[in-house]
């Protein structure tokens, strides 16, 4: 009866310690700037291709599903500022992580408990590299700082899919959906958007990292720990980003109607 219990406990004990060591590796972070910049190219700039579709797809369906709710109440100069709230948000950091997690945080995983499974991370202890320091400090780093990035270019790609079905194919007046969307988009909004895409860059490098590197010592072991890394690791992104939207501040006093 308390065999779950104990697990629950031990997981979360070890992934305590597993961030501590990787965060000692801060320290000496400089020397670790190369490894750094390859793996935001990893995650960042080999992500571009799935996000560009991703991106087209969800502001294309957003923009549609919109447009048709906001024709029942007479409000289609809406669209542009229903579309860039929603992508600024909400859609563009949650699917921009859940995307990354499951192309890159996956391969973290995989690469990091192939690693496991041949030895090379034992073979890093002997010759007297910190593993932590070597291995994971640097995707963690890569993936707080490439994902908001990616949000960005996610949100871009996300609202002219919008303008283009809202426009061009369903016939909205173009200046007004741009004129909407910079009247309901501010600042505030990008920013919280990019706090939370950080957020889930961290978590799926974390997770990656933390699932690869105690990965069972067998070829089996390298399947479980991609699909976990994966599973927790989209399961945190959307538990995080419900409580971000609910206590990170929000002013909507740029949202009040003026008959403008």
């Amino acid at each position: 009866m308390l065999a779950p219990v104990i697990r629950y406990l031990r997981f979360w004990g070890e992934l305590a310690s597993f961030l501590w060591q990787t965060l000692t590796g801060l320290k000496m972070v400089y020397r670790r700037f190369p490894l750094i910049v390859q793996q935001i190219d990893f995650i960042g700039i080999q992500s571009l291709t799935i996000l560009t579709f991703s991106g087209i797809f969800i502001g294309a369906v957003m923009s549609f599903q919109t447009y048709v709710a906001l024709d029942l109440f007479g409000m289609e100069s809406f669209l542009g500022a229903s579309v860039g709230l929603a992508l600024s948000r909400e859609l563009a950091p949650v699917f921009a992580g859940i995307m990354v997690a499951g192309r890159a945080g996956a391969a973290i995983a995989a690469e990091i408990a192939t690693m496991r499974v041949t030895e090379q991370i034992d073979a890093l202890d002997a010759l007297g590299t910190d593993p932590y320091d070597y291995l994971i400090t640097p995707r963690l780093i890569a993936g707080v700082f490439s994902l908001p990035l990616l949000y960005g270019y996610f949100l871009l790609v996300g609202c002219l899919a919008g303008y283009f079905v809202g426009v061009v194919i369903l016939d909205a007046d173009g200046s007004i959906f741009w004129y909407r969307l910079a009247w309901a988009v501010d600042i505030n909004d990008i920013f919280q958007g990019s706090i939370k895409a950080a957020i889930f860059g961290f978590f799926l490098s974390l997770m990656g990292c933390f699932y690869g590197f105690n990965a069972n010592n067998n070829a089996q072991g390298v399947g479980i720990a991609t699909n976990r890394a994966v599973v927790i690791t989209s399961l945190l992104i959307l538990f995080s980003d419900y409580v971000l939207t609910a206590y990170l501040p929000y002013d909507p006093s740029n949202l009040i109607y003026n008959g403008d």
